[in-house]
């Protein structure tokens, strides 16, 4: 679970609600303690907070922490859930699920979770298309954004927006259904959006780091797809620099592979047949790499899926 500094939060929220410290401030505070307020100079308390998010049109039922509700163990279940998704295993996600539902609190961010969940397993299993689970994803985004389009794509969506943990994963899903439905623009501009709201500072650095390496990996394949191979390989060294070094494991599989297979493609691109061996060596040692750490995690769909690569690039299997 993600935290957040209230006054960023309040800062970047008001830039995004075009108000000036002047209007936001009127009738609550004076313009210069919402300034301290704004630079993290002075303890906000909760009423106040609450006041000005209301201002903005942003309840404080934002900051309510998912699947906390009304029993505590419901972190477990939430726990085994977020582990079977990351391993595409969405028969066990499900019944984790039933567990979930039927003791999750009402608060709205909880609510936003199962709608959010429900559409992807849905989606997932082939139960919804497309459309179907992006027009979910919207109805769950409106829950605590009603105007979010404004800022994805609308008159606002140069605005750095200070969207909190749930509502990137949210945003996050809408990404890869775009990456599904080939339309590779609007997916690279979604992750792109992310990244730059969550270079922000507003969220404590593990929470947005974790994230943010997740969306790097994500990045880089529609411009791997593009054949944007160069930046996409820079995406995904910076996430997985970023992942070695703070000992972030959960993405490693995927930044690998990302690493991997762009390095791949532009080995096959080089004159120097010197260059090009040593690259695709290092490409098939990368690919074994992330295999054996898909092993040790028993994720048995990217295990799978590198052995296709393997066996597709360097006739080899593990």
């Amino acid at each position: 679970m993600a935290d957040y500094r209230a006054g960023d939060v309040i800062r970047l929220t008001r830039n995004a609600a075009g108000m000036t410290q002047e209007e936001l401030s009127d009738g609550i505070c004076s313009v210069e303690t919402l300034s301290r307020i704004e630079n993290n100079r002075h303890k906000i308390k909760r009423e106040t907070y609450r006041q000005l998010m209301e201002k903005m049109g942003r309840g404080v039922h934002d900051n309510c922490a998912v699947c906390m509700g009304k029993d505590m163990s419901l972190l477990d279940e939430y726990s085994l859930l977020e582990d079977a998704l990351a391993k595409r295993d969405y028969h066990a996600a499900e019944r984790y699920l039933v567990r979930i539902r039927d003791k999750i609190s009402d608060f709205v961010v909880d609510r936003q979770y199962l709608k959010r969940i429900e559409s992807l397993l849905d989606y997932a299993m082939g139960r919804i298309e497309a459309q179907e689970h992006m027009r979910r994803l919207g109805e769950a985004m409106e829950m605590t954004i009603p105007d979010y389009t404004c800022y994805l794509w609308g008159d606002k969506r140069d605005i750095v927006y200070p969207y909190r943990e749930q509502e990137i994963l949210i945003l996050m899903e809408i990404g890869n259904t775009y990456y599904d439905m080939r339309e590779l623009d609007k997916t690279i501009w979604v992750y792109e959006m992310i990244i730059r709201s969550l270079d922000a500072g507003y969220m404590d650095v593990k929470s947005a780091e974790e994230l943010k390496l997740i969306n790097l990996a994500n990045l880089s394949g529609p411009l791997n797809k593009l054949g944007r191979y160069e930046e996409a390989l820079e995406k995904a060294r910076e996430g997985l620099e970023m992942a070695v070094s703070r000992g972030y494991a959960h993405a490693l599989v995927e930044l690998l592979m990302q690493v991997a297979g762009n390095k791949l493609k532009l080995a096959k691109m080089m004159e120097d047949s010197k260059v090009r061996k040593q690259e695709l060596e290092e490409s098939n040692r990368m690919m074994r790499q992330a295999y054996y750490i898909a092993a040790a995690r028993k994720d048995k769909y990217n295990q799978k899926l590198i052995n296709e690569n393997l066996k597709y690039h360097f006739g080899e299997e593990m």
